[in-house]
């Protein structure tokens, strides 16, 4: 009975966030913004609700594919390159490399987890790119007799940590916040860099205290890692195949232009694209005319194609059979389905809130507890963030709904600095938790841990992190 009860947990957790949020459109009076754009007003008549029917609903879930289809694919993509690593017996041989390499001071593996995780996506903006290395470092962790409960802290907390204290990191929505708030990528580094290193060691602590009391909490499941039946396998083609994906991850997710000013890769790939054999451009041509970009300005459709060509290269390497390595590629894919249907699901969240707007309605009362921005806004804007990363589900999202309001409400350049601070801290938190935070189900669903079990591991290190933006938030005004 208890199984049955944790079947489909993450989908029931999404799928009940969601009824909520369409349950409001139905109970609340609409603001937006007037006509002299000077203020938020509640819409009058008929129209100050705008209700989500059922064919509304179908009908955004439906057109997830054609905006967000990349993050699916993406996850299909990982499956499958681990289906094809569980067809060698090299990769389970790499795992007990691993296992032997920390025993007795596993401690140390998952730190430097959590450290590296979080400095990539601080750095590079990595995010949801490295649920690629997951499946690997859960296998690790499993091997190790830790819990799942704890794999899914290590991971999902490295990259919300890192996300909540960005440095280097220049993504579409940083971009639109410096624009927006007049800044450039170096406001408030140093302040930026104290966050990223006091997060971690807030977030490093509370996994090393769970995973000491929980060491051997759940059963295996085989799935997360294969067996060996070859322990003379050679482990080279595997830690070869990462250590490329890991280099590609960082080269292309770099902001190398925005934030360094550096167009080295465009160069390179201009002279790629020119370089010609008799008068052909052979290299173009083979790589694609439009889908290569350069390193900086990659997205996962680019990653995806790395994903599958770096999986027939390892099958190769490891001398798999072809029926092998697509029996195991399409294994792989089944295995991740679930989770990259709830990945591209959440997206759902964008949709609802982009027609049905019921964020403003959420946030002004909020807001308006006090009449300056204060001590008092830093610690209200910072629970109306997170509702508006909730309900926006991406930076990008959330930053162009909630810019617009605090340039309304709190018209004071200032501490426009703050409130970017804030804005992009609290996506990081949101990371953690919300129902809608992609890496986070994606990894849930993954891992088969409930999402319930996973917030009684993690509410306290939320309430840490949330008081460590408000005094930082503090400090800044």
């Amino acid at each position: 009975m208890k199984k049955n009860n944790q079947k489909h947990s993450t989908f029931k957790v999404v799928c009940i966030a969601l009824i909520v949020v369409v349950l409001l459109t139905w109970l609340l009076k609409l603001m937006q913004l007037n006509e002299a754009g000077t203020a938020f007003e509640f819409i009058k008549g008929e129209g100050s609700r705008k209700q989500v029917g059922l064919f509304d609903l179908f009908n955004y879930i439906t057109a997830i594919p054609q905006m967000f289809g990349y993050i699916p694919l993406y996850v299909l993509a990982v499956g499958g390159f681990y289906g094809v690593l569980y067809k060698t017996s090299g990769y389970r041989n790499l795992l007990n490399k691993l296992v032997n390499k920390y025993e007795g001071r596993e401690w140390i593996f998952l730190t430097l987890v959590m450290i590296i995780f979080a400095v990539l996506t601080s750095v590079a903006g990595l995010s949801f790119a490295l649920i690629l290395l997951f499946p690997m470092v859960f296998a690790t962790m499993l091997l190790m007799g830790y819990s799942k409960t704890t794999a899914v802290m290590t991971t999902v907390g490295a990259v919300s940590v890192g996300v909540l204290g960005n440095t280097y990191s220049i993504s579409d929505a940083q971009a639109y916040l410096n624009t927006s708030f007049s800044m450039s990528a170096n406001t408030d580094l140093k302040i930026r860099l104290v966050t990223l290193v006091l997060a971690l060691i807030i977030l490093i602590i509370n996994v090393l205290l769970y995973a000491r009391k929980h060491k051997t909490d759940e059963p295996r499941k085989g799935y997360l890692y294969p067996e060996s039946n070859n322990k003379k396998a050679k482990t080279w083609p595997i830690t070869l195949a990462f250590d490329i994906l890991l280099i590609i991850l960082v080269l292309s997710f770099m902001s190398w232009s925005a934030t360094f000013d550096k167009d080295w890769f465009t160069k390179a790939l201009e002279a790629v694209q020119k370089y010609k054999i008799a008068g052909f451009p052979i290299l173009s041509k083979i790589l694609g005319e439009t889908g290569l970009v350069a390193f900086g300005t990659w997205s996962y459709t680019q990653l995806i194609c790395v994903i599958v060509v770096m999986s027939l290269i390892i099958g190769l390497m490891s001398r798999v059979k072809l029926n092998d390595m697509i029996d195991g590629f399409i294994s792989g894919m089944n295995k991740a389905l679930k989770p990259a249907l709830i990945a591209g699901f959440v997206y759902v969240f964008v949709y609802v809130n982009a027609y049905h707007p019921i964020l403003y309605t959420i946030v002004n009362p909020i807001m308006h507890i006090s009449k300056t921005f204060n001590w008092i806004s830093v610690i209200t804007l910072s629970i109306a963030s997170v509702i508006s990363h909730f309900l926006n589900v991406e930076l990008y999202y959330s930053a162009y709904n909630m810019v617009s309001y605090l340039q309304v409400v709190f018209n004071n350049p200032k501490v426009f600095h703050v409130m970017a601070y804030i804005l992009q801290s609290t996506y990081g938190l949101a990371l953690l938790f919300v129902p809608s935070s992609v890496v986070l189900v994606t990894t849930l669903s993954y891992s088969g841990v409930k999402y319930t079990r996973y917030f009684k591991a993690i509410w306290k290190l939320l309430l840490e992190l949330l008081l460590l933006i408000i005094i930082i938030g503090i400090i800044l005004l």
